[in-house]
């Protein structure tokens, strides 16, 4: 106990109480001088952060709206690309039909126009066949009414004939 007394440890009431003095006086001056300026600069720095996280989070739903903007035109997109190709594919697909019916339209009126030309080819012979066939008959008519003919000459006359006929033929 004698350390206490004496030493670091005694209690001298008028050093004890100079120091509570200067304590407080110490603590006012720093009151004034430092702590609302320290306060001051903490409740900017709290403002600014709340700003920066409000700033940030608008920035943030901005760019979910953008995101979703840009969703729904690259949908658009998809989807017009897509009826582009489906109409192009159509167009397409009516253009071939329109070909293939024009050539089948085309090769009928070619082979109608070969039937008629056919017809008229087997018409104009079959004509000068008959004129032949009237020519010949009226040869023969005259070789018979220029002569009497007796069955061997009228059977070579008959031949005759129908050889010239098949000729034409």
């Amino acid at each position: 106990m004698e350390v206490i007394q004496e030493g670091l440890l005694k209690v001298e009431p008028g050093l004890l109480l100079w120091t509570i003095i200067t304590f407080i006086v110490l603590l006012l001056i720093l009151w004034k001088a430092a702590w609302k300026p320290l306060v001051e600069a903490l409740d900017a720095r709290a403002e600014k952060v709340r700003g920066d996280i409000e700033n940030a989070d608008r920035s943030r739903q901005e760019a979910e709206k953008l995101l979703a903007q840009h969703k729904i035109m690259m949908d658009n997109a998809r989807n017009e690309a897509a009826k582009f190709i489906a109409d192009s594919r159509a167009e397409a697909e009516k253009l071939k039909n329109d070909i293939i019916e024009k050539a089948g339209a085309d090769a009928e009126m070619l082979a109608d126009r070969a039937r008629k030309e056919i017809s008229l080819a087997k018409d104009r012979a079959l004509g000068e066949i008959k004129a032949e066939i009237v020519n010949l008959s009226t040869d023969i008519a005259a070789k018979i009414i220029n002569k009497n003919l007796n069955p061997n000459d009228q059977k070579a006359l008959v031949e005759e004939t129908l050889n010239k006929v098949r000729t034409v033929q």
